[in-house]
């Protein structure tokens, strides 16, 4: 779980915060998904049918960025599938545009996203008024219905809008906020349409109009006919949002146990698999993704790396194991002893220009793109904190001794190197332990480590 998230906040050191938002969740009124229900039945009771159906979509949707470059060059992506205990699948996609100064202007965000009811008198704007009225209006909290998810711990009677903003106010042009997400135009055109909601004291009818219209890409609405929210990405913190549902696990579920022979009631926790989860993963089909691919770069001191040996072996052979195991560190060193011609780049930078072999060590790249990472050390971890950070900075060492070498003085400690090399004169290296866990830690883990810093 850490490993994903962790490769995702590589991807944004590396290409910057997402271009793109998209939000696609499962729509049970396919033509796929009812052609095959037998009489009788609805969606719920096929969810291998409701499997196999998005999946289809999700390709599709993939399809439609990396090769046909809808919206432009593509760099990457981030994408993870979640799943609701009572709801349909969804995905949460992060894409990474090639893109310039150009792409955060108001004209060219109203180009692709929209947030209003079609108003066109042609057949095509008609057809994507019925997608947006049907799938892209948030009414869960129309009429006052204090009991919306939305709503909770809100008053309906003083607040006016819900925790998801709600209805937002109209807006006659597109504006990009200081915090980078934009407030899409949202013109009070006179377009709106009644519906009928569940309100706190029944069903009430309503009009709906540009105010609850959620963001909404007219290309992706029309071909998929289903909710897919479009968003400008805004900043990092939409990695966050997606990998919430990764650090969770999996749904709970409590289970009370009575018995003829027990008057105490026996409470079992355990996890909650639903019946989209289990065929999903029957499939096997994926539920996670990163794009390009990230490798993860070995972090140890001298003599400490990892090496696996058989509990029958004797002492010579794990002598042997150990005089023979490499690591990416060590070959990133005896690369750099050996060729010039990567002694130019930092460790973390070294995947995007070589490729490594277990049997062969680093070897230059000739196809394909990826992306490099340390594993994380904090500050509490001593000499292995000093040690990625002299990696972060030092270029083409060759050995541990090389690395802790600084104006020809070879120091013993990392942390000597590191003050040696101007890195440790104040609280910057608090600061950056900070800053570098507040771009990939949780709230309560940030927490944690702010008390332990204490």
């Amino acid at each position: 779980m850490q490993k994903l998230y962790e490769d995702s906040i590589a991807i944004v050191r590396r290409f910057g915060k997402p271009s793109l938002f998209i939000t696609f969740t499962a729509n049970p009124m396919w033509e796929e998904i009812e052609r095959g229900l037998l009489p009788h039945q609805c969606a719920a009771d096929r969810p291998d049918l409701v499997a196999r159906v998005f999946n289809l979509k999700v390709r599709d949707v993939l399809d439609q960025i990396r090769h046909k470059e809808v919206y432009g060059p593509w760099l990457g992506w981030v994408w993870t599938i979640e799943y609701q205990k009572r709801g349909l699948p969804h995905l949460h996609h992060l894409r990474f545009l090639k893109t310039d100064h150009q792409f955060m202007t108001a004209a060219n965000i109203d180009h692709f996203i929209s947030a209003e009811i079609p108003s066109g008198a042609d057949a095509m704007s008609q057809e994507l008024q019925g997608i947006i009225q049907s799938t892209m209006v948030h009414t869960q909290c129309v009429g006052g219905n204090g009991k919306a998810l939305c709503m909770e711990g809100l008053n309906p009677l003083t607040s006016p809008t819900g925790r998801k903003g709600f209805p937002y106010q109209f807006q006659p042009e597109t504006i990009i906020t200081e915090y980078g997400y934009p407030l899409y135009h949202r013109r009070d055109t006179g377009q709106c349409f009644s519906i009928t909601v569940r309100g706190t004291e029944g069903n009430v009818m309503t009009v709906i109009d540009n105010q609850r219209v959620v963001p909404y890409s007219p290309y992706f609405s029309l071909r998929y006919k289903a909710h897919i929210n479009v968003e400008v990405g805004g900043s990092v913190k939409a990695v966050k949002y997606i990998h919430k549902y990764i650090y969770k696990g999996g749904d709970r579920a409590t289970a009370i146990v009575e018995s003829e022979h027990d008057e105490i009631k026996r409470h079992l926790d355990g996890r909650y698999i639903g019946p989209t989860v289990a065929v999903w993963r029957l499939f096997e089909f994926s539920t996670h993704q990163v794009l390009p691919a990230v490798i993860a770069l070995a972090l140890h001191l001298p003599g400490q790396q990892a090496v696996l040996f058989s509990v029958q072996g004797d002492q010579g052979d794990v002598r042997d194991r150990l005089y023979r195991s490499t690591t990416t560190l060590l070959a990133f060193f005896k690369s750099n002893t050996e060729n010039a011609d990567g002694r130019g780049y930092l460790y973390h930078e070294f995947p995007e220009h070589y490729v490594y072999e277990r049997k062969v060590g680093w070897k230059p790249r000739t196809q394909g793109f990826a992306i490099g990472r340390m594993w994380s050390a904090g500050l509490f971890m001593g000499e292995r904190y000093y040690l990625r950070l002299l990696l972060t900075v030092v270029r083409g060492a060759r050995s541990f001794q090389a690395l802790r070498t600084v104006d020809g003085i070879q120091h013993r400690f990392c942390k000597q190197a590191c003050i040696a090399l101007r890195l440790l004169e104040d609280d910057g290296e608090w600061i950056a332990m900070f800053r570098d866990g507040l771009g990939f830690m949780t709230g309560r883990a940030f927490r944690h480590l702010f008390a332990l810093a204490l």
